[in-house]
């Protein structure tokens, strides 16, 4: 008997599905990256899609379902299963081995959602500061508005967007902490953000995942990424990924084992040293800037947070293949960040009644060549009341913070991630 080992391994579709030009069938990649992950839920099995025979018949008896197929060369049925494939791991950064995501295993996984760009600045010196939200350092250019930039800070990783690019002039919001004088080094990202404005319901490409296990091999092709949920674990941020896959199929007879994972050289993020931050007033919402956005700071006493993004999935129905469709449109975005403070903002208290929008940054650390992660929310609303405080348990009173994402019009361009409503930067 067999052991139930396995791993699983991912590589980007040049064409949705995997779809070969002379069988029009799904069919491997190349190569596949196999990724360091929890083991549990590899679990891909999906539902064969067929329709019942209640065909007219003289007795009680069922007869063999329709699979939904279609037929290859040597005239046999092809099959297919649709579901889902789910993923969790920790979301280690590149380290110092390169400066973009777009050929490492995390650009890959967050690409099936998301577009991305990557900072033209990977660490430089800051020349002159002016105050917290302006600084002059070269490198950056307008393209690179709306990306996140990195500074360690009396020991605290700290975060802050890009709002205006002007020559070496670069405006940013939130603000830095007051340490930020002298001249800090400051640290690029590549920045993921779901399309919005001219580009909603973009993403970079869609995904095939293949599982190895001892006696056994499955496929999913047309993967895109339906829901990424991120979570604490003692500290440590870990990514739940949830994809759709427009076809499952199996070729056991292939199976070689399970594949050693591959990891990356950075650190995986934690939320400590680090900071939680709301703007202290509000950003540039339902117009826009016509100059960066340059708001104040105001941090949180953050004990916990979760965040859930959600793509709703619409298949691009057509039949021209096994697939039944084209491409899964993201037809819309859903951003839900849950903080918890162990000691009330008064300062958000009366924002839901106030209708009151304000920029949410959660960092983490350590930040470093190749290190760090940050969330941001550029225009958060909240969609529950921060004055019913949490006093249920027995020790001490807390406060719930739930933001969804609105408008941002904070940032002078509109190309990249500028204006994006939410951001999840990675540093390079």
């Amino acid at each position: 008997m067999a052991v139930t080992h396995r791993t699983i391994g991912v590589a980007i579709e040049t064409l949705f599905g995997s779809l070969s030009t002379s069988t029009n069938l799904p069919t491997p990649a190349g190569a596949y990256i196999s990724i360091p992950c929890e083991m549990d839920p590899i679990l891909v099995y999906g539902e064969p899609v067929a329709s019942e025979r209640n065909d007219a018949r003289d007795g009680s008896y069922f007869l063999p379902p329709e699979p939904d197929t279609v037929y290859n060369s040597s005239g046999d049925r092809v099959r297919r299963r649709t579901g889902q494939v789910q993923i969790t791991l920790d979301l280690t950064t590149i380290g110092t081995a390169a400066n973009s995501y777009d050929a490492n295993y995390l650009g890959y996984l967050l690409g099936a959602g998301f577009l991305s760009t990557t900072s033209a600045l990977t660490s430089a010196a800051v020349t002159s500061i002016t105050d917290v939200n302006n600084f002059a350092v070269a490198g950056l250019s307008a393209t690179d508005t709306g990306t996140l930039v990195s500074c360690s800070i009396n020991g605290k990783a700290e975060y802050s967007a890009i709002t205006e690019v002007s020559g070496t002039d670069i405006t940013v919001s939130p603000a830095f902490s007051a340490g930020f004088t002298g001249t800090p080094t400051v640290r690029g990202t590549q920045v993921f953000y779901p399309g919005s404005r001219t580009f909603t319901g973009d993403k970079t490409h869609s995904l095939t995942f293949r599982v190895d296990g001892v006696d056994f091999r499955s496929y999913a092709y047309g993967c895109v990424l339906e829901s990424l949920e991120i979570s604490l674990d003692n500290g440590r941020l870990m990514g739940s990924f949830t994809y759709q896959a427009a076809c499952i199929q199996d070729d056991h007879a292939s199976a070689v084992g399970p594949i050693e994972p591959t990891y990356n050289t950075g650190a995986p993020p934690f939320f400590r040293n680090s900071y939680v931050l709301v703007s202290t007033t509000s950003p540039t919402s339902l117009t826009n800037a016509t100059s960066g956005d340059a708001l104040a700071r105001t941090e949180l006493d953050c004990e916990d947070f979760t965040l859930t993004f959600t793509n709703t999935l619409t298949p691009m129905g057509n039949s021209e293949s096994i697939l039944a469709m084209s491409n899964f449109e993201i037809s819309s975005v859903d951003v839900e960040l849950s903080l918890t403070l162990s000691t009330p903002s008064t300062l958000v208290n009366d924002d839901y009644f106030n209708r009151t929008v304000r920029q949410v940054l959660v960092g983490t650390g350590p930040q470093g060549d190749g290190e760090g992660l940050a969330i941001m929310i550029p225009a958060a609303m909240l969609s529950n009341d921060p004055s019913a405080y949490d006093v249920s348990g027995n020790d001490i009173v807390r406060q719930t913070l739930t933001y969804k994402q609105s408008r941002f019009g904070g940032d002078v361009v509109e190309n990249n991630a500028a204006n994006s409503p939410f951001r999840l930067a990675l540093g390079i």
